[in-house]
């Protein structure tokens, strides 16, 4: 992954958490809605990652909705962690 396309997909993922905030009734699990940003893009193990501040680490609800979110938009399977 070069650093434009990293740059982009975490454009992408902090477009996807303001439309996690229009939605948050339909995602529950431990997260601050004020204060979500996506904070890091990496790859493991030939695995895109991205982390996301504001949220407890089981946010899955928030995981998941986010995964689906970057696949949908043609990102393919993006791995999301959630961290306070």
């Amino acid at each position: 992954m070069t650093k434009e396309e990293a740059i982009a997909l975490q454009a992408a993922v902090d477009e996807i958490l303001a439309l996690a905030v229009e939605k948050q009734s339909q995602i529950r699990g431990a997260v601050n809605w004020g204060s979500l940003l996506c904070v890091d893009v990496e790859v493991l193990d030939g695995v895109v990652a991205v982390t996301v501040e504001g949220a407890a680490p089981e946010a899955v609800d928030l995981q998941i909705f986010l995964a689906g979110e970057l696949e949908r938009r043609g990102y393919g399977s993006i791995r999301v962690r959630t961290e306070w």
